[in-house]
């Protein structure tokens, strides 16, 4: 993932445009979901989605290789559905009810709803994480 894809951008679409009203996180929620490294690479995988569209499955991949290439852990499947039932049980929910994504668990469906307070502060973190991409 490149920074570029961290930014936002005027041509992509917030949700304010497709009829969906959201509140913009206070600064106290946004640092409260970036405090947690797991959830921080999850909203990093969910910004760079092309439409900010996921399954958990493919979040989790997308999670897992990033920890594998910050030197947290050994990619492995076992590692991926570790991620997995913590992005279910934990992180989705967490960011559902921040107002950040739309977590549908019976389809594992994730919407991300753009925010550009939130990705403002997620360029920063990733810059921080990952300073050579």
């Amino acid at each position: 993932m490149s920074n570029d894809s961290v930014r936002s951008s005027p041509e992509r679409e917030h949700a304010l445009r497709s009829g969906r009203a959201v509140r913009t996180p206070s600064f106290d929620t946004v640092f409260d979901l970036l405090a947690d490294r797991r959830r921080r690479y999850a909203m990093y995988a969910l910004v760079g989605a092309e439409d900010g569209l996921v399954d958990v499955d493919g979040l989790a991949d997308e999670v897992a290789m990033l920890e594998a290439r910050a030197g947290e852990s050994e990619l492995s499947e076992s590692l991926r559905r570790e991620v997995a039932d913590e992005l279910r049980e934990v992180h989705l929910p967490r960011l559902a009810d921040a107002d950040v994504v739309e977590y549908d668990a019976r389809s594992d469906a994730v919407r991300y709803w753009r925010q550009p307070t939130l990705e403002e502060y997620l360029e920063h973190t990733h810059y921080k994480e990952f300073p050579d991409e």
